[in-house]
């Protein structure tokens, strides 16, 4: 399917301060996203069994944080691109550490494509082939002729998730062999080292051991001087893994600390510091569901936890077990990233139109106040005299201007 760029929005991206070097041919595919540093993105190609680098063209750091409050991105893309809302496909979400540009991975039709979009709104298609690029092949990656519920091929799930860490990108997904679920370690720069280890949890709701199931989302986190993987499996296990048990061809066992909630899957597991006034931060894991709530954890108590036997009992299915976690009201959300030290930034779908929203939460509120209707929006309604009083007035001037509205500040 050719794609009508706009030939300005194009040059302007591809065409900046770059080598004359291209890559052989465009990726096959564009799903999952992952940012090394501010001049590195990876790209996965599940179909192809790749993950690309990519250098990006040097872009000036954005200096203060400004929240995107950009409703109906969906209808902005299709008329960007030419073509029907319906004809794209979103697949994730990454945001330039220094830029707070957002990166999105798309399909339009069967063409995958990856833009830019800032927080006016600006869209830029991004010519991947004009990019100078390395890449690293996955090898050992699910089969074709295996799908599930009768149109899903299992490619798709060869990569399930990606994260960068001190010289090493982490892939998980699925492959081939006895123990289907892998989480592979490749150093960058590319230079042909890759550990591969198999993985197994014990999944408590389901009372058995798993190990064809792949990590659906995860994060590399310091847990007091261990370098560990929190992951997020479907129906939703969560499980602390060490990161020196990956060696090449090991095969591995999750310390399952949580049952989550059944009938989910978990999209992103992100890791970040709130501060308080004083400037003292405090770190939390924020685990974003499709089918559920997000969960939050502090660092004290995942550490914690991952010290502790973990869950070796079954547990009933409308259950939760293990360690306790705040729920978080996130809904719709589809994809997510760390912005920036004050938001996250969200994909998700908009409950009252249908269209992609592509949007801004502050961490340590989780919530957009524009999002609902409430006692304080009535035109009469006076903010008690009261230090909780003035405090909601004060938090709710601060949402308001994050969200856009500041000409409802009182």
């Amino acid at each position: 399917m050719a794609i009508p760029f706009a030939r300005s929005l194009l040059s302007a991206f591809a065409l900046a301060s770059f080598p004359a070097v291209a890559i052989a041919q465009a990726p096959q595919s564009a799903t999952v996203l992952e940012f090394g540093d501010e001049s590195t993105l990876f790209v996965a190609d599940s179909v192809a069994g790749l993950i690309h680098a990519y250098s990006l063209p040097e872009a000036p750091a954005q200096s203060e944080s400004k929240p995107y409050n950009l409703e109906g991105i969906s209808r902005s893309l299709a008329s960007t691109l030419g073509v029907a809302e319906a004809d794209i496909t979103f697949n994730d979400l990454a945001v330039n550490p220094a830029t707070q540009i957002a990166f999105l991975s798309l399909n339009v039709g069967n063409t995958p494509l990856v833009v830019t979009v800032t927080q006016d709104g600006t869209i830029t298609p991004i010519d991947l082939t004009s990019l100078f690029s390395s890449r690293a092949s996955l090898g050992g990656t699910a089969q074709s002729n295996v799908t599930f519920w009768r149109d899903i091929p299992a490619p798709s799930l060869t990569v399930t998730d990606l994260d960068y860490s001190d010289g090493t990108l982490y892939v998980s997904g699925l492959s081939t062999g006895e123990f289907a679920s892998t989480l592979k370690q490749i150093s960058y720069p590319f230079d042909g080292s890759t550990k591969s280890s198999s993985v197994e949890i014990y999944h408590a709701v389901h009372d058995q051991m798993e190990t064809r199931a792949p990590i659906r989302a995860m994060e590399i986190v310091d847990l007091n001087g261990v370098k560990t993987v929190v992951a997020a499996y479907t129906c939703t296990p969560l499980v602390t893994l060490p990161a020196s048990l990956l060696n090449d061809g090991a095969h591995v066992r999750g310390n399952t600390i949580a049952e989550l909630g059944y009938g989910n899957t978990p999209l992103e597991v992100l890791s970040f510091a709130v501060y308080d006034q004083e400037g003292r931060a405090s770190r939390f894991v924020l685990v974003i569901n499709r089918e559920m709530q997000a969960n939050l954890v502090s660092f004290d108590a995942l550490t914690e936890a991952a010290n502790s036997p973990g869950l070796a009992e079954p547990v009933a299915m409308m259950q939760e077990a293990g360690l306790e976690t705040s729920q978080i009201p996130m809904s719709g959300v589809f994809q997510a990233a760390d912005q920036d030290g004050q938001f996250i930034l969200t994909l998700k779908r908009n409950l009252d139109t249908g269209a992609m929203d592509l949007v801004s939460y502050r961490k340590g509120v989780y919530l957009r106040l524009s999002e609902f209707i409430s006692e304080y929006d009535f035109p009469d309604y006076q903010y008690a005299e009261t230090p909780m009083g003035q405090g909601l007035r004060g938090f709710h001037n601060m949402m308001k201007a994050d969200e856009g509205f500041a000409e409802l500040i009182e």
